[in-house]
Protein backbone atom coordinates (compact mmCIF):
# COMPACT_ATOMS: atom_id res chain seq x y z
CA UNK A 1 0.00 0.00 0.00
CA UNK A 2 2.93 2.53 0.68
CA UNK A 3 4.56 1.82 -2.90
CA UNK A 4 1.09 2.61 -4.44
CA UNK A 5 1.02 5.72 -2.51
CA UNK A 6 5.00 6.88 -3.09
CA UNK A 7 3.98 6.04 -7.00
CA UNK A 8 1.13 8.68 -7.20
CA UNK A 9 2.91 11.51 -5.24
CA UNK A 10 5.91 11.08 -7.84
CA UNK A 11 4.47 13.06 -11.41
CA UNK A 12 4.91 11.07 -14.42
CA UNK A 13 7.78 11.93 -16.73
CA UNK A 14 6.76 13.80 -19.73
CA UNK A 15 7.20 12.28 -22.97
CA UNK A 16 10.66 13.51 -23.70
CA UNK A 17 10.08 13.82 -27.61
CA UNK A 18 7.09 15.93 -26.88
CA UNK A 19 8.79 18.54 -24.16
CA UNK A 20 11.98 18.57 -27.20
CA UNK A 21 9.18 19.28 -29.99
CA UNK A 22 7.81 22.45 -27.38
CA UNK A 23 11.23 23.65 -26.89
CA UNK A 24 12.31 23.57 -30.92
CA UNK A 25 8.97 25.43 -31.24
CA UNK A 26 9.74 27.99 -28.51
CA UNK A 27 13.57 28.72 -30.12
CA UNK A 28 11.32 29.42 -33.33
CA UNK A 29 8.60 32.15 -31.87
CA UNK A 30 11.83 34.11 -30.10
CA UNK A 31 14.05 33.34 -33.45
CA UNK A 32 11.33 35.49 -34.94
CA UNK A 33 10.61 37.97 -32.54
CA UNK A 34 14.16 39.12 -32.57
CA UNK A 35 14.52 42.71 -33.74
CA UNK A 36 17.81 43.91 -35.28
CA UNK A 37 18.78 47.80 -33.87
CA UNK A 38 17.28 49.94 -36.96
CA UNK A 39 20.72 50.90 -39.30
CA UNK A 40 22.57 48.10 -37.87
CA UNK A 41 24.02 46.87 -41.41
CA UNK A 42 24.24 50.59 -43.03
CA UNK A 43 26.71 51.23 -39.72
CA UNK A 44 28.18 47.69 -39.83
CA UNK A 45 29.18 48.77 -43.63
CA UNK A 46 30.53 51.89 -42.69
CA UNK A 47 32.55 50.76 -39.80
CA UNK A 48 34.38 48.05 -41.96
CA UNK A 49 35.06 50.31 -45.17
CA UNK A 50 36.83 53.15 -42.52
CA UNK A 51 38.56 50.27 -41.12
CA UNK A 52 39.97 48.57 -44.07
CA UNK A 53 40.56 52.19 -45.74
CA UNK A 54 42.30 53.43 -42.43
CA UNK A 55 44.74 50.27 -42.16
CA UNK A 56 44.95 49.88 -45.67
CA UNK A 57 46.64 53.69 -45.70
CA UNK A 58 48.46 52.97 -41.81
CA UNK A 59 50.25 50.13 -43.19
CA UNK A 60 51.03 51.93 -46.76
CA UNK A 61 52.28 55.13 -45.15
CA UNK A 62 54.54 53.21 -42.65
CA UNK A 63 55.18 55.67 -39.94
CA UNK A 64 54.01 56.81 -36.90
CA UNK A 65 50.56 58.37 -38.09
CA UNK A 66 49.60 56.07 -40.66
CA UNK A 67 49.54 53.34 -37.63
CA UNK A 68 47.60 55.77 -35.60
CA UNK A 69 45.32 56.02 -38.42
CA UNK A 70 45.22 52.73 -38.42
CA UNK A 71 44.63 52.15 -35.19
CA UNK A 72 41.49 54.68 -35.17
CA UNK A 73 40.02 52.89 -37.86
CA UNK A 74 40.27 49.72 -35.83
CA UNK A 75 38.68 51.97 -32.59
CA UNK A 76 35.97 53.32 -34.62
CA UNK A 77 34.86 49.45 -36.11
CA UNK A 78 34.80 48.46 -32.27
CA UNK A 79 33.06 50.93 -30.94
CA UNK A 80 30.84 50.51 -33.58
CA UNK A 81 30.34 46.66 -32.78
CA UNK A 82 29.91 47.41 -28.92
CA UNK A 83 26.99 49.84 -29.62
CA UNK A 84 25.24 47.47 -32.09
CA UNK A 85 25.77 44.52 -29.81
CA UNK A 86 24.51 46.67 -26.80
CA UNK A 87 21.64 47.85 -28.62
CA UNK A 88 20.70 44.60 -30.02
CA UNK A 89 20.77 42.92 -26.27
CA UNK A 90 18.90 45.98 -24.99
CA UNK A 91 16.41 45.71 -27.77
CA UNK A 92 15.63 42.07 -26.91
CA UNK A 93 16.61 41.06 -24.14
CA UNK A 94 18.67 38.27 -25.18
CA UNK A 95 22.30 37.27 -26.45
CA UNK A 96 22.25 35.34 -29.77
CA UNK A 97 25.25 32.85 -30.57
CA UNK A 98 26.81 33.79 -33.53
CA UNK A 99 25.39 37.30 -34.10
CA UNK A 100 28.54 38.87 -32.19
CA UNK A 101 31.07 36.94 -33.65
CA UNK A 102 29.56 35.72 -37.32
CA UNK A 103 27.74 39.00 -38.01
CA UNK A 104 29.68 42.17 -36.02
CA UNK A 105 33.14 40.32 -36.42
CA UNK A 106 32.90 38.65 -39.44
CA UNK A 107 34.08 34.91 -38.68
CA UNK A 108 31.84 33.30 -41.23
CA UNK A 109 33.49 32.11 -44.22
CA UNK A 110 31.77 34.58 -46.47
CA UNK A 111 32.33 37.83 -44.54
CA UNK A 112 35.99 36.85 -43.60
CA UNK A 113 36.72 35.59 -47.45
CA UNK A 114 35.32 39.06 -48.31
CA UNK A 115 36.90 41.42 -45.76
CA UNK A 116 40.59 39.87 -46.88
CA UNK A 117 40.06 40.48 -50.67
CA UNK A 118 39.01 43.80 -50.36
CA UNK A 119 41.75 44.59 -47.43
CA UNK A 120 44.27 43.08 -50.24
CA UNK A 121 43.23 45.00 -53.16
CA UNK A 122 42.83 48.12 -50.62
CA UNK A 123 46.34 47.93 -49.29
CA UNK A 124 47.85 47.03 -52.87
CA UNK A 125 46.37 49.84 -53.79
CA UNK A 126 47.51 52.02 -50.66
CA UNK A 127 51.21 51.10 -52.14
CA UNK A 128 50.43 52.29 -55.67
CA UNK A 129 49.68 55.74 -54.46
CA UNK A 130 45.33 54.87 -55.50
CA UNK A 131 43.67 56.68 -53.01
CA UNK A 132 40.51 56.40 -55.00
CA UNK A 133 41.01 52.42 -55.69
CA UNK A 134 41.80 52.46 -52.44
CA UNK A 135 38.01 54.17 -51.37
CA UNK A 136 36.52 51.79 -53.77
CA UNK A 137 37.77 48.56 -52.24
CA UNK A 138 37.09 50.12 -48.79
CA UNK A 139 33.39 50.62 -49.72
CA UNK A 140 32.96 47.52 -51.66
CA UNK A 141 34.14 45.71 -48.47
CA UNK A 142 32.15 47.33 -45.95
CA UNK A 143 28.97 46.73 -48.40
CA UNK A 144 29.85 43.08 -49.12
CA UNK A 145 30.77 42.59 -45.24
CA UNK A 146 26.84 44.18 -44.52
CA UNK A 147 25.32 41.98 -47.05
CA UNK A 148 27.05 38.89 -45.66
CA UNK A 149 25.69 39.58 -41.96
CA UNK A 150 22.42 39.90 -43.92
CA UNK A 151 22.16 36.69 -45.38
CA UNK A 152 23.39 34.96 -42.35
CA UNK A 153 20.82 36.95 -40.04
CA UNK A 154 17.72 35.82 -42.60
CA UNK A 155 18.82 32.44 -42.21
CA UNK A 156 19.37 32.11 -39.03
CA UNK A 157 15.78 33.56 -38.51
CA UNK A 158 14.64 30.45 -40.65
CA UNK A 159 16.76 27.49 -38.78
CA UNK A 160 17.86 29.08 -35.54
CA UNK A 161 19.22 25.61 -34.83
CA UNK A 162 22.06 25.00 -37.71
CA UNK A 163 23.28 28.60 -37.14
CA UNK A 164 23.16 28.99 -33.42
CA UNK A 165 26.79 29.36 -31.93
CA UNK A 166 29.89 31.04 -33.08
CA UNK A 167 33.42 31.34 -32.08
CA UNK A 168 33.73 30.29 -28.89
CA UNK A 169 34.75 33.69 -26.65
CA UNK A 170 38.15 32.21 -26.07
CA UNK A 171 39.03 31.63 -29.99
CA UNK A 172 37.58 35.35 -29.95
CA UNK A 173 40.18 36.53 -27.22
CA UNK A 174 43.17 34.38 -27.92
CA UNK A 175 42.48 35.92 -31.72
CA UNK A 176 42.48 39.51 -29.80
CA UNK A 177 45.69 38.70 -28.05
CA UNK A 178 47.21 38.15 -31.85
CA UNK A 179 46.50 41.13 -33.01
CA UNK A 180 47.13 43.05 -29.91
CA UNK A 181 50.84 41.27 -30.37
CA UNK A 182 50.94 42.31 -34.15
CA UNK A 183 50.11 45.94 -33.40
CA UNK A 184 52.99 46.51 -31.06
CA UNK A 185 55.22 44.38 -33.18
CA UNK A 186 54.77 47.46 -35.40
CA UNK A 187 55.03 49.57 -33.33
CA UNK A 188 58.36 48.31 -31.84
CA UNK A 189 59.25 47.85 -35.34
CA UNK A 190 58.91 51.48 -36.72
Amino acid sequence: MLSNMESSLRPEPEDPRSALAAADQARERLAAALRLPTGLFPALAVAVAVQVGAAAYGIADQSTSGLAIALGGAALFLATAAVLLTRFRNANGVRVDGLASTIILGTGTVSTSVYLATFAAATWAAFEAQWWLVALAAAAGGAAYSFSAHLWWRAYRDDPASRAGGASPRLLAALAVVACLGAVALVVGS
